[in-house]
């Protein structure tokens, strides 16, 4: 009965001082206590970057839509000064006609 008795309370002993083998967290051999105590702290970099993720979109957007209205802008200007240059040479081209038709007709 004496060494049931031990062999039970042994039994009971090494349940109560060895953890559960999902608590226990391996260490590789390069970790350092001070490693695993402390969260890892974001770099000031990525700090900064998260600061900006937010304003990314939006600014994207007003970019996109400023460069867009800048070049349906600048279409536009380019279109209205192709035909005022092509009204201008049509009008000269009518003016230089007919002094060629008045000199025809005085050398007749």
């Amino acid at each position: 009965m004496l060494l049931r008795r031990s062999a039970r309370q042994l039994s009971l002993a090494a349940h109560l001082t060895l953890p559960a083998r999902s608590t226990v967290t391996r260490r590789s051999l390069a970790s350092t206590a001070a490693q695993l105590d402390s969260a890892p702290q974001p770099s000031s970099y990525r700090q900064g970057m998260s600061n900006y993720k937010t304003f990314a979109r939006p600014f994207g957007k007003v970019f996109l839509g400023a460069v867009l209205t800048y070049q349906i802008i600048y279409w536009t200007w380019l279109k209205l000064e192709t035909d005022e240059s092509k009204l201008e040479k049509n009008e000269e081209m009518t003016i230089l006609e007919k002094k060629a038709r008045e000199l025809a007709a005085a050398q007749k």
